[in-house]
């Protein structure tokens, strides 16, 4: 028992001079306290990693209705090709036109519908012959003093294609039809049709200025006369 008191280990001889509390120091000061920073975070099994989701974003409709407006919205590729698309119809039913045009129309044979050499043809036309009447009276449209003042009533008759002339038989002048007639006062006579055709115009007529006038009965009171030449 006393030997082995004596032989007694260094280290312990050693820890039992020195004091047990700056030991502890030591000890703690040799191995400093790890902070909270520098200490791994430990993963929580419970705790799930946020999964990586792809999201897509919504493209806008094409046709979509906005505070009561209609919009329109697309790629520009689309909207190209939308285009293009629409010109390609228009050229094709435009050539579609075309080749149904042509097909209806016929081949034109030049030979058949080349015109031929014209033959001037003169038509058989009867020359009329003036209608000579059987009567013998002239048809005395008026009669005054003064030969100036019939001159206008001639000019008035000619208009409406009726001859006139003026003679003088004693101290007046009359104003007469050139042609003769059949009695002017049987109904159905060309005279008689002469007559209502010379009161009819002679209703028109108005002296110039400075001239007479005729008036109030103008000339329907004219009658015929016969005479020899």
């Amino acid at each position: 028992m006393a030997r082995s008191r004596k032989k007694m280990a260094l280290y312990e001889v050693i820890g039992k001079t020195w004091p047990k509390s700056g030991h502890a120091k030591t000890v703690e000061k040799l191995h400093p306290e790890k902070s909270a920073k520098d200490e791994p975070v430990a993963e929580d099994a419970t705790t799930q990693r946020p999964e990586r989701a792809i999201r897509w974003l919504k493209r806008p409709r094409i046709v979509q209705f906005n505070a009561g407006r209609i919009e329109l919205s697309m790629p520009y590729q689309l909207a190209i090709a939308l285009l293009l698309a629409i010109v390609l119809l228009i050229l094709i039913s435009y050539r579609l036109g075309q080749i149904s045009y042509l097909s209806k129309q016929k081949p034109i044979d030049s030979s058949v519908n080349r015109p031929g050499p014209i033959k001037k043809t003169t038509p058989n036309v009867r020359k009329s012959e003036p209608v000579v009447s059987k009567g013998d009276n002239r048809i005395v449209i008026q009669t005054y003093k003064f030969s100036a003042d019939l001159e206008p009533v001639k000019r008035h008759f000619a208009q409406a294609g009726i001859e006139t002339e003026i003679r003088k038989i004693g101290n007046w002048y009359y104003l007469l039809t050139k042609d003769k007639y059949e009695n002017p006062k049987r109904q159905g006579t060309d005279g008689n049709i002469a007559r209502q055709k010379i009161i009819e115009w002679g209703a028109k007529y108005k002296a110039p200025p400075g001239f007479e006038t005729f008036a109030p009965k103008l000339f329907s009171d004219a009658y015929g006369m016969k005479f020899e030449d």
